[in-house]
């Protein structure tokens, strides 16, 4: 069968609510190896078969395919979006339909998705503690989405659940360690914030946050020389960051009296 033939009888079974069948065209539709645009719209597609038998996960897989085929495409997004909703993974499905919401900003379903999983993590949030998180992971999402909505305190305890719960030195430990460096940064406990990018940069010494945290930290206790190698390492790492180029422009003249 042609590739229009093998697409049309796929969305033929998909009206008619007959996924299996639309998933076998779909899936011999994509074997032909057509253009970017069209596999795109058969990887959707399928994805859309695969939510509505209950597979989330494979739904994932395909809407992942589309959008690295059609990276500006909505419908890749909010495929992305639902399948992460479906398997509880809140955190993840918002960014995917705050991704979609910034391809077409007036779309209502999306807006209203998004207005859900606020008030599904708000509520999450509200109710979890952070020793009924049972992976690091979870910690570490529940740690996000307090500090994203300002919650420092709240959200550095969870950070602090996440270290405990992660392999020692790995290299996910460093990024928690740098988290909650984040969250003393906010509430200007620089010493804190020092010692946390100290530990992340024990495990992985090129971690640019932490350098990046760490010297605007040394900053804030006016420890001039220590803010500038630090951010001279970043800039080494990273040139031409503003931010960067700025803070040492900043620690020169402070050095220079």
């Amino acid at each position: 069968m042609a590739l229009d033939e093998l697409r049309s009888k796929g969305n033929e079974a998909f009206k008619a609510k007959k996924y299996a069948d639309a998933i076998h065209f779909y899936t011999k539709a994509i074997e032909l190896s057509p253009q970017a645009e069209a596999a795109a719209a058969l990887y959707s597609n399928r994805a859309a078969c695969w939510q509505n038998t209950g597979k989330a996960a494979n739904a994932l897989k395909d809407a992942e395919s589309c959008i690295t085929l059609r990276p500006s495409w909505i419908k890749g997004h909010y495929r992305k979006g639902a399948a992460l909703e479906s398997m509880q993974r809140y955190d993840e499905a918002l960014k995917a339909f705050q991704q979609a919401a910034k391809m077409e900003p007036e779309n209502e379903e999306i807006a209203d998705k998004l207005q859900q999983l606020v008030l599904i993590l708000r509520e999450r949030n509200e109710k979890s503690t952070p020793e009924s998180c049972r992976t690091a992971e979870e910690a570490k999402n529940i740690g996000n989405s307090l500090f994203s909505a300002g919650n420092f305190e709240r959200a550095m305890l969870f950070y602090s659940r996440a270290i405990a719960l992660s392999q020692e030195g790995n290299v996910e430990q460093a990024n928690y360690y740098a988290n909650r460096a984040a969250c003393h940064q906010q509430t200007r406990n620089y010493h804190l914030v020092i010692n946390d990018c100290d530990k992340a940069l024990e495990i992985d010494p090129t971690h640019v946050k932490a350098l990046l945290r760490r010297a605007i930290a040394y900053e804030g206790l006016e420890s001039w020389s220590k803010a500038l190698n630090d951010y001279n390492q970043v800039n080494r790492a990273f040139p031409g960051m503003a931010a960067v180029s700025q803070g040492v422009l900043r620690c020169q003249r402070a050095l220079r009296g």
